[in-house]
């Protein structure tokens, strides 16, 4: 033995090497799934987020609402969102949800720059996910004049992002006749189209898609009204993106349908027309928000499934799940104060998102 060297007995030597695997930071089984599966593909959510910085949250009862069948009982609308609960929402959908880009409802416009309109409560939820090393950044179509934070018709669309894993390419808004039926408009808003496309790890361009986000006229039984909006969106949309010179085949619609395929008469049989649901299946498209799925929106029943995805035919390869994925978070037999706090800082809607391959572009850019 040469001198100055020492020997260990082997038992030591295999004590100090599991000692050092095991205190070396590690990934549990499910964490590594979750990175996995986020590193393959984007996830892409619907959120009605209830007159974000405008009044009139609450409105309709349910849990935390106000008004007649509100739980527990309210005479008065929900205040504005705190900045505590803003800072909850951008966690929301960064560590719960991991969505990474958003096709939102009823956003109110609180000012304009240059033609850009502004969300102030939308602009601090970025400003929480920045500074979580983050890059996102969000999109309201430009209006003429800023509304009054009381005006009813201040609830907009948009879209939000993270700008490390998507890109938005274009958004504009359909350009529809404005019908009404049966005295209710067909849109709350005009649909709104973001046409996106996923950022690879090596930053070259993945896959490219167009998304449709929509709010229906409210009022369930106005389900006429929702089939002739979802047959003029689906026959005009591909006119509507060759103007804007897009020839993109993969499509996504989403959003506030207003429509409940699940709801029932008192005799047992389906309260309302199915045909919306039918005529998209008909063009091709598949309704990734399933009837088991149970609810939406924070009614008195919990029962009022109103937010939908319907995913074409060539986009449905690269959606690797059977139906969409709604957040809870709590069972459906939770207290009733919890899902009313719940409403107060975030909602009376459940975000769905559905996942989406980032893989390159494998459609053929046109319609078939």
């Amino acid at each position: 033995m040469k001198k100055g060297t020492q020997h260990y007995p082997l038992r030591w030597l295999l004590a100090a090497s599991v000692f050092l695997l095991t205190s070396l930071p590690h990934r549990t089984a499910a964490e590594a799934t979750k990175e996995d599966q986020r590193n393959k593909a984007i996830t892409i959510t619907t959120w009605n987020i209830e007159h974000l910085g405008t009044s009139g949250r609450g409105f309709g009862g349910g849990y935390g609402g106000f008004g007649k069948a509100a739980i527990p009982e309210r005479g008065y609308e929900l205040s504005l969102r705190s900045d505590t609960d803003l800072a909850n929402i951008a966690r929301l959908i960064q560590d719960e949800i991991g969505s990474d880009v958003l096709a939102l409802q009823e956003l109110g416009i609180t000012s304009r720059y240059r033609n850009k309109s502004n969300c102030a409560p939308l602009t601090k939820i970025v400003s929480n996910l920045n500074n979580e090393a983050g890059d996102w950044s969000y999109y309201i179509p430009p209006v003429e004049e800023t509304p009054s934070k009381d005006s009813e018709d201040n609830t907009h669309l948009g879209f939000m992002w993270n700008k490390d894993r998507v890109r938005l390419l274009n958004a504009f808004e359909m350009g529809l006749p404005r019908i009404e039926m049966a005295g209710k408009a067909l849109f709350e808003r005009a649909p709104l189209v973001g046409y996106f496309e996923t950022i690879r790890d090596d930053g070259k361009p993945g896959n490219d898609f167009a998304l449709v986000n929509v709010h229906f006229g409210s009022g369930q039984d106005n389900d006429e009204n929702h089939l002739i909006a979802m047959t003029l969106i689906e026959y005009e949309l591909a006119s509507s993106l060759s103007k804007h010179a897009i020839t993109e085949s993969d499509i996504i619609i989403l959003g506030d349908f207003n429509d409940n395929p699940t709801a029932k008469s008192k005799d047992g049989s389906r309260r309302y027309s199915p045909a919306m649901y039918e005529h998209m299946k008909f063009k091709g498209y598949t309704n990734l928000v399933t009837n088991d799925l149970q609810t939406s929106r924070l009614n008195k029943g919990l029962d009022s499934l109103i937010d939908h995805i319907f995913v074409n035919k060539s986009i449905r390869k690269d959606v690797p799940q059977d139906k969409a994925d709604v957040y809870r978070p709590y069972s459906f037999r939770a207290k009733p104060g919890l899902w009313a706090a719940w409403r107060q800082s975030y909602s009376d809607h459940l975000p769905i998102s559905i996942k989406l391959l980032r893989d390159r572009d494998t459609d053929t850019d046109f319609f078939e």
